[in-house]
């Protein structure tokens, strides 16, 4: 705050404190109202749509020949113990080749002990790297200087300066439903973070905006974070965030998607001339995984409307690999969450093949996967597993091409 702002909120205070109980109150809820309209506002830079949208940060062909031999393996991100509870895994690949995950561990969900970690795995390595605590309830409330009752989930991603991006949640009252978006930066490829910058999307109290999936990038630089609304009505918005030079965010603007209530946690694919998919959970009560498309690059959406796939109020993710298809894992059930199944689309996610078996146990939970493809053509899977560890899978499409003629489970 600059002494000019300092001066002001003073003399603001010290006129409420002459003003009647039921004036202070009036006052009070006007200078809330105006703050978050202006925070809001000064938000909606950069309106137009963008031109074009960029490879960088997306699937890109692979750097060698795939492998022409089925290839499939898993291992542990988290050790065993490492939390009591672990959920919400978001992995991206950097520049490097290396692979980043972030997630949050507690004892459970919403507990005040949940922190986020981040883990690596070198590229070429089998292992991944010890976790590392990045964010918790104490360090979120003193870098944003308001409190901080916990955190949830994050998503990272390369944010084509050099560093890379955090996106997380925090909630200072309530539910999820009364959360608020954060940003960190990272200028060392994930090693250490900056501070985190809470960001004014939501004009009401800037309140109920929460992040899952994975952004597309725009050729100007601009990052299309897909996000979404859960207090009273339930919807996707997508965040166009502009970074920096330094690392920080020189603009944002959010978009609603009008029309998709009872949808949340958007997944996007970039698909040929401009035209992007949607794929969303359904919160509602149609147990449909729902897809909406985009031709102008992620600006306007058509409606929503429901799929071939069973979706049991439960996150989807997919993406699009080298030889042009698209990739989904899902839970192959309108009821719960105890499978993972991977599902294949070869006409731009307008029909999709159900695929191979990745989890399948009665009673128990493998849920919120996160999909990328590397510069070999491995395709990684990341996933809660039972609400204790988070999982990693990777194989290549002469696998999965495998199991789709057979017809076959993965081997975990």
């Amino acid at each position: 705050m600059t002494p000019p702002q300092a001066a002001a909120a003073r003399s603001s205070v010290a006129q409420c404190g002459r003003l009647s109980l039921r004036h202070r109150i009036i006052f009070i809820a006007v200078t809330v109202l105006v703050a978050a309209a202006v925070a809001y506002r000064g938000s909606s830079a950069g309106r137009n749509a963008p031109a074009s949208l960029s490879g960088v940060g997306m699937t890109a062909a692979p750097s060698r020949a795939p492998d022409r031999s089925p290839a499939f393996s898993s291992s542990w991100i988290t050790p065993v113990g490492h939390t009591e509870s672990a959920h919400s895994c978001s992995v991206c690949l950097l520049p490097g080749g290396d692979l980043l995950a972030v997630w949050f561990g507690g004892t459970r969900e919403g507990a005040a002990d949940v922190a986020l970690f981040t883990s690596r795995l070198v590229a070429g390595s089998a292992a991944w790297s010890a976790p590392v605590r990045v964010v918790d309830r104490e360090s979120a409330q003193r870098e944003l200087g308001r409190s901080i009752r916990k955190v949830g989930n994050a998503v990272i991603f390369p944010d084509g300066q050099g560093n890379v991006g955090m996106v997380y949640v925090t909630v200072t009252f309530g539910g999820w439903s009364g959360s608020a978006l954060n940003y960190k930066v990272s200028r060392d490829a994930g090693q250490t973070w900056g501070p985190s910058r809470r960001l004014g999307i939501n004009p009401l109290f800037n309140l109920s905006s929460l992040v899952r999936n994975q952004p597309i990038r725009a050729s100007d630089g601009r990052i299309g974070l897909p996000i979404y609304h859960e207090m009273a009505r339930t919807f996707p918005q997508l965040l166009w965030l502009t970074p920096a030079a330094d690392g920080d965010l020189s603009q944002y603007l959010v978009r609603s998607l009008p029309g998709s209530q009872h949808l949340i946690q958007p997944s996007l694919v970039p698909l040929e001339n401009g035209r992007v998919l949607m794929v969303l959970r359904d919160h509602g009560s149609a147990g449909r995984m729902q897809s909406a498309f985009s031709d102008d690059r992620g600006w306007t959406w058509s409606p929503a409307v429901s799929g071939d796939l069973p979706n049991p109020d439960a996150a989807v993710d997919a993406i699009r690999v080298s030889d042009g298809r698209l990739v989904l894992v899902y839970n192959d059930s309108t009821r719960g969450r105890e499978n993972l199944r991977l599902a294949v689309s070869s006409d731009a996610g307008r029909t999709w093949r159900p695929g191979p078996v990745v989890e399948d146990e009665a009673k128990q939970e493998f849920s919120y996967p996160c999909l990328v493809e590397d510069a070999r053509g491995r395709i990684h899977l990341t996933y809660t597993w039972k609400r204790q560890r988070i999982k990693h899978v990777e194989f290549n499409l002469a696998w999965l091409d495998q199991q789709m003629r057979e017809g076959q489970s993965a081997s975990p």
